[in-house]
């Protein structure tokens, strides 16, 4: 009596091979899709992780802007609080200000610091100075805090509504403040985020 079975032929197993095969390349092709996605997500949490730190880092330096007094003659070369030429040997663009305390420590009692944030090849970097005055030549410490970037920019506001592309450079702005300062910064990838920072009043 003869069984009702039989082997898979060589053509059947190429094609059980095939399908398997097939089917195999899609879950590769589907797994790899997931992880280039969450790669992506996690550039993009990155990304945005650091753009809000430096945001934090500027408002924080900006809202404790010192607007000193009139400089006595011995001090003369003391910058102005605020002022928009980053005084490097260069004398670049950007954004340099007098802040009270320690940026680390927050400690208002801690000796005035002078610092500024300037673009370079695609970055943008915060700088220190080692005194607020200091000699015209000190180059200061660069510590790069956010990129890639192509552009920053910086406008003042002033109590009346008016807008300034420049500060501090003018005789009347040497010991005064803005009421605000609005930080843009264009992103390599395109976005352009723009914030306006309330400075702290002086006087009455």
């Amino acid at each position: 009596m003869w069984r009702n079975s039989r082997a898979f032929t060589l053509v059947e197993l190429l094609v059980a091979l095939a399908i398997f095969a097939l089917l195999a390349g899609f879950a590769y092709r589907g797994l790899q899709s997931m992880l280039d996605t969450r790669e992506a997500l996690q550039r993009e949490t990155r990304k945005w992780r650091d753009i809000a730190i430096f945001i934090g880092r500027i408002e924080r330096d900006l809202s404790a802007v010192l607007a000193t007094p009139a400089r006595p003659q011995a001090i003369a070369r003391r910058p102005a609080p605020l002022t928009s030429v980053v005084e490097t040997v260069t004398h670049e663009d950007g954004l340099a200000l007098t802040r009270s305390g320690n940026v680390l420590q927050e400690n208002a009692l801690a000796a005035p610091q002078r610092i500024a944030y300037r673009l370079r090849e695609g970055a943008i970097e915060r700088l220190t100075w080692t005194s607020v005055d200091f000699a015209p030549r000190e180059e200061p410490a660069a510590v790069r805090v956010l990129g890639p970037v192509s552009a920053l920019g910086f406008r003042f506001l002033l109590e009346n509504g008016e807008w300034r592309g420049s500060w501090g450079i003018a005789n009347a702005e040497q010991k005064a403040l803005p009421a605000a300062v609005e930080v843009t910064l264009k992103l390599a990838s395109g976005e352009t985020i723009v914030r306006l920072v309330d400075l702290p009043k002086v006087g009455p």
